[in-house]
């Protein structure tokens, strides 16, 4: 694994020097500005989420198969991402409510997607805690070392498959056996929950086989993962471990409205803020992001401005996860740069 990391305090020390940096650039004051959080507007995204994935499944169920059916199904699947976004960053980062509130909300939006929140809570603080070094828990993904497996990532199956562990011979990424009494015990009652959760669906689906197909199982299984895909390829794709430098720990795509409001101001630029700043609620990244530009362009030079090319990068041209990307990425590059990117196998 490609890794300059030897002391998992690098990775830290390399992000408290990124918040220096912005602290710098934009003032104490303004920093703790942007960390202000708004309970309307936390209140108001799980509410609208909540409602939007009533009414597209009502829809889903009541309508005959045709055009909506297809836009539906993408709107459900993105729906399960935002979820999980929203989970990650109320629940997971800012803890809003409180303890109990947190674990209920958690639960609410991760258990339909067939996932165990104090699993996800775990690994994902571990990789925010070990970011790039060889204890961060997404090191996973560097398993995704072929176009076949990239492909297959893109299903839930290919997912639970690449977090198992297997490949690496390490613990699955929810694993939580080794954690404390009290981690455990939420992890045993989140199982059983997931359990009635998993036969109430396979009672529906029994009910209404085509109704839960496009509005639960094809979204959850092939859609949202999909999705999930496309952001972690703006996240951690093109990133360069050894440049010592935090703002070089992820991809430098230049998100716009369309890109923040699909990931919810957590991928590119984003979530290079997001990593400095965990706990700066989603609504305010973006502003920072823009106050930011020169800094994070300045730190981090590998400039993408297309989803598209990054998405050929990642399926067609198989440039290696977590590795700096060739610049540039399109139209074709000189001979001399094509003889040069790292390929990965077919298969």
């Amino acid at each position: 694994m490609d890794n300059r990391y030897q002391d998992d305090l690098d990775s830290q020390a390399l992000l408290n020097l990124a918040r220096q940096q912005a602290r710098a650039a934009l003032g104490a004051e303004r920093i703790k500005a942007l960390h202000r959080q708004d309970w309307r507007l936390d209140a108001l995204a799980v509410v609208l989420l909540i409602a939007l994935t009533v009414i597209n499944s009502a829809l889903l169920w009541t309508q005959s198969p045709g055009l909506y059916t297809l836009f539906g199904l993408l709107v459900q699947g993105w729906l399960f991402q935002i979820a999980g976004l929203i989970s990650h960053d109320l629940f997971v980062h800012r803890r809003v409510g409180g303890e109990w509130l947190s674990r209920f909300g958690s639960a609410l939006l991760t258990l339909p997607r067939l996932s165990l929140p104090v699993g996800y809570e775990n690994a994902h603080l571990a990789h925010h805690r070990y970011l790039g070094s060889q204890h961060d828990t997404e090191n996973y993904k560097q398993a995704l070392d072929t176009r076949g497996k990239r492909l297959l990532f893109s299903t839930l199956f290919g997912v639970r498959m690449a977090q198992s562990g297997k490949r690496q011979g390490t613990a699955h990424y929810h694993d939580v056996s080794g954690k404390n009494a009290a981690i455990r015990q939420r992890a045993t009652w989140e199982k059983r929950a997931l359990r009635i959760w998993l036969l109430l669906m396979i009672a529906l689906t029994i009910v209404a086989p085509m109704a839960m197909l496009f509005s639960y199982w094809l979204p959850l299984l092939l859609v949202a993962p999909l999705i999930n895909t496309l952001r972690i390829i703006i996240e951690h794709a093109d990133a360069d471990t050894r440049a010592g430098n935090a703002w070089q720990l992820g991809t430098n795509y230049h998100s716009g409205a369309l890109t923040r409001v699909l990931f919810l101001w957590d991928s590119g630029d984003c979530h290079l803020v997001h990593h400095v700043f965990p706990r700066m609620p989603f609504y305010r990244v973006g502003r920072c992001v823009d106050e930011l530009r020169a800094l994070i362009d300045q730190q981090n030079p590998r400039i993408r401005r297309s989803l598209v090319a990054l998405v050929l990068g990642w399926y067609l041209k198989g440039y290696g996860h977590r590795t700096p990307w060739p610049t540039p990425l399109l139209p074709l590059q000189r001979k001399a740069e094509q003889s040069a990117e790292p390929q990965l196998p077919q298969g």
